[in-house]
């Protein structure tokens, strides 16, 4: 198991709520916990961003804003101004977790996949871009390619999955899919590990097969999980 600390163990934490039904009193009391915490993103949709960055500005944790969620479908050019609009709109430091046109991906449109991330980078105007391959949807052939097409395209991060559990096919990341992105971009990018990592042993499992940060509801938990680990040890 990884040794790592408390303090060492929050910055690789996106606290996570993306849930469709939450209201402005569930978000203010989330990010506000993130806050406390001092987890290294709050990760909210679009919507939020304006409330999040009001409530982390001046603090250690970031807004992190997740475009084109879920699906990663619709046009370009929404991904793009709902990309500039979470710019226009935070006041805080921002980064963008944004989710790859998959069904381009599995139909062979590389150029169109390529060029939609290269947009929204510009569009991010110089912040953290995540994009999201949901590879437990995909083969290891299409892990490969994509994680190297969000390469080729000037993002920073390859992010294994959106955590939407409507998707069929739908698994929980696991340090080997972590493994296989690290193999193909080596250095070059970071990896963020998303979807079903609400444990401890979990979290630590991903740290350790090479990931740079864990997109998580469960962060509150996964720390408290090391804490008592800790004292158990003494």
């Amino acid at each position: 198991m990884v040794k790592i600390t408390e303090k060492e163990l929050v910055k690789y934490i996106d606290q996570t709520n993306l849930k469709v039904e939450a209201d402005e009193k569930e978000m203010t009391q989330f990010i506000e916990e993130a806050k406390k915490y001092e987890f290294y993103g709050v990760a909210v949709m679009p919507y939020w961003v304006p409330l999040a960055s009001k409530i982390v500005k001046g603090s250690k944790t970031k807004v992190v804003a997740a475009v084109g969620f879920p699906s990663g479908t619709m046009p370009t050019e929404s991904k793009v101004e709902e990309t500039k609009w979470c710019v226009e709109n935070c006041s805080a430091d921002l980064e963008i977790d944004v989710v790859m046109n998959l069904s381009w991906l599995r139909s062979g449109r590389y150029d169109l996949v390529r060029k939609e991330i290269n947009e929204i980078v510009k569009a991010a105007d110089g912040r953290i871009v995540k994009v999201i391959i949901e590879a437990p949807l995909l083969s290891k052939e299409e892990i490969v390619i994509a994680s190297l097409l969000a390469e080729a395209a000037g993002a920073h991060f390859v992010k294994t999955s959106t955590g939407f559990k409507g998707f069929h096919g739908w698994r929980p990341t696991t340090p080997d899919d972590v493994r296989l992105i690290r193999s193909v971009i080596g250095e070059k990018m970071k990896i963020k590990a998303a979807g079903g990592i609400k444990t401890t042993a979990h979290a630590l499992a991903i740290i350790e097969a090479g990931a740079s940060r864990i997109g998580t509801s469960s962060g509150v938990q996964i720390v408290e999980g090391l804490r008592r680990l800790r004292e158990w040890k003494r």
